[in-house]
């Protein structure tokens, strides 16, 4: 249903290759690695996340701040102007 907000269907970022005018689906390196969750694509980027975990409170820990299919996000996609 339209109506749901919470109903709407999550693609994750599958593509790694921005950089090339047409992708070779067949190539393994256009794809990014599905084994971990985005915030761990590089060990920077990990260590930044764990590093505030580790300073939250016990009892209110997360490592990731947003959750990608929140209601207000999807209505910001959905929202139009008139023509």
């Amino acid at each position: 249903s339209r109506s749901d907000l919470t109903q709407y269907p999550v693609f994750p970022w599958v593509i790694k290759d921005y950089d090339s005018f047409v992708l070779d689906l067949k190539n393994e390196e256009t794809f990014r690695d599905l084994s971990v969750p985005m915030g761990a694509l590089n060990p920077e980027r990990l260590e930044e996340y764990k590093k505030r975990y580790n300073e939250i409170p016990e009892g209110e820990k997360y490592l990731y701040g947003t959750h990608y299919s929140a209601p207000g996000y999807v209505i910001g996609y959905l929202f139009r102007k008139k023509p």
